[in-house]
């Protein structure tokens, strides 16, 4: 069988070699720091002299780049396409949630629709801008894994950390 014949090769090419749970939860603190992020940018800009309004766009710039850099880094190491993707959603939906999106804290309770609305089309936004990141940074990423000699190839006489086996003694190679 060779690898195009592989049928597992799909598989491994949209989840890869770690899970959804971890992309997952750096998804969400993602989400979570981003948000707090231009509130903690424009607080630092106060004291500076600079309006809030004027640390929004660097901010979210920093953010977009930092959320490509990661998912780069994180499909090197053996991350699929899938949580690429989804790595790079919490981030970016928060970026956008503040740049393009309803007031931050004000939740209308009398009237939810247009809120509702309003949250749709930046989460809409950040979802199409995720699988652009996402996919862009995994064919990165696993280029830049190509180009460190990881491949996919093990040393059979490596161990998983990527040390020598060893015996019971300690000493690498063959037992009395």
């Amino acid at each position: 069988m060779t690898a195009d014949d592989d049928p597992g090769r799909l598989a491994r090419v949209a989840v890869g070699e770690t899970g959804f749970e971890r992309a997952a939860v750096w998804s969400a603190v993602g989400f979570a720091v981003s948000y707090v992020a231009f509130d903690a940018v424009a607080l630092a800009g106060e004291v500076g002299g600079l309006t809030p309004a004027g640390v929004v766009a660097p901010v979210a710039a920093v953010l977009a780049a930092l959320t490509a850099v990661g998912t780069t880094a994180y499909a090197a190491v053996g991350a699929g396409a899938l949580p690429a993707v989804l790595l790079a959603y919490g981030p970016l939906a928060a970026a956008l949630l503040r740049t393009i999106g309803p007031t931050p804290y004000a939740i209308p309770l009398a009237d939810p629709l247009p809120f509702a609305v309003a949250i749709a089309e930046p989460l809409g936004v950040a979802l199409a801008a995720a699988v652009a990141v996402g996919l862009a940074g995994y064919a990165i990423g696993r280029v830049v894994a190509g180009i460190g000699g990881t491949d996919g190839e093990t040393d059979e006489s490596a161990g998983t950390d990527g040390s020598a086996a060893a015996n019971g003694d300690g000493e690498a190679g063959a037992s009395d």
